[in-house]
């Protein structure tokens, strides 16, 4: 998620869900984009002359020139080193379940699901991505000085599993042979949203 400059302190859970739902919008724009400048000379350019034309798509309180700034690969490396260094935080368990299902899903779906259900399949695999970046920036998101932020982004991640349960029906409803292993997956998720709204609770109770 592109973080807004300057202080923002005073935003409530509310004003973070609006913000976290325009950066949503500003990453679909991308992608609906990004086939029609597809190897073109200057296709990042082109993508983002079209998102500047809409003011929506600005993070609040940044030059539309914000939409161009990225983290530099070398910050990635140093999160990549640093990992294995941070200590444990609650929450962490989470993110890894996710991991072990979303590969269970991706093995599932490339050995079984049947090939008129390969989109509906990648849409899965694309909704376990999204949550476990979710789920991991809820995990990571510093609960005392981002109290606010966090209960957002808690919020967000439980919607994005309910969304997910919703797509792993279907799968059940149109391939009933898999009713077994995917039934399972939806067992382990409700599991997992347990544990998303005992710390969801645990951070809002830091505030009373």
């Amino acid at each position: 998620m592109i973080d807004p400059p300057g202080p923002h302190d005073d935003w409530n859970e509310f004003r973070w869900e609006h913000e976290i739902r325009r950066d949503e919008r500003r990453i679909s724009c991308y992608y609906r984009e990004l086939p029609g400048c597809l190897d073109l000379p200057g296709e990042e350019d082109m993508i983002f002359n079209s998102l500047l034309s809409r003011p929506d798509l600005v993070p609040t309180g940044a030059s539309p020139d914000s939409l161009r700034t990225w983290r530099p690969p070398e910050d990635e490396e140093d999160d990549e080193e640093s990992e294995g260094q941070r200590p444990p935080r609650p929450g962490d368990e989470v993110v890894e379940q996710l991991d072990r299902l979303a590969s269970e899903w991706n093995a599932l779906a490339a050995s079984r699901l049947r090939s008129n259900l390969e989109l509906p399949g990648l849409g899965i695999s694309c909704a376990y991505g999204k949550l476990l970046a979710r789920a991991a920036d809820f995990v990571d998101t510093d609960e005392n000085r981002e109290r606010a932020l966090k209960i957002s982004l808690g919020k967000r991640a439980l919607a994005d599993l309910n969304e997910l349960t919703g797509e792993l029906y279907r799968i059940i409803s149109e391939q009933r042979s898999l009713r077994v292993p995917i039934g399972l997956q939806i067992e382990l998720l409700g599991h997992i949203r347990e544990r998303l709204i005992d710390q969801l609770e645990r951070v809002r109770a830091l505030g009373n």
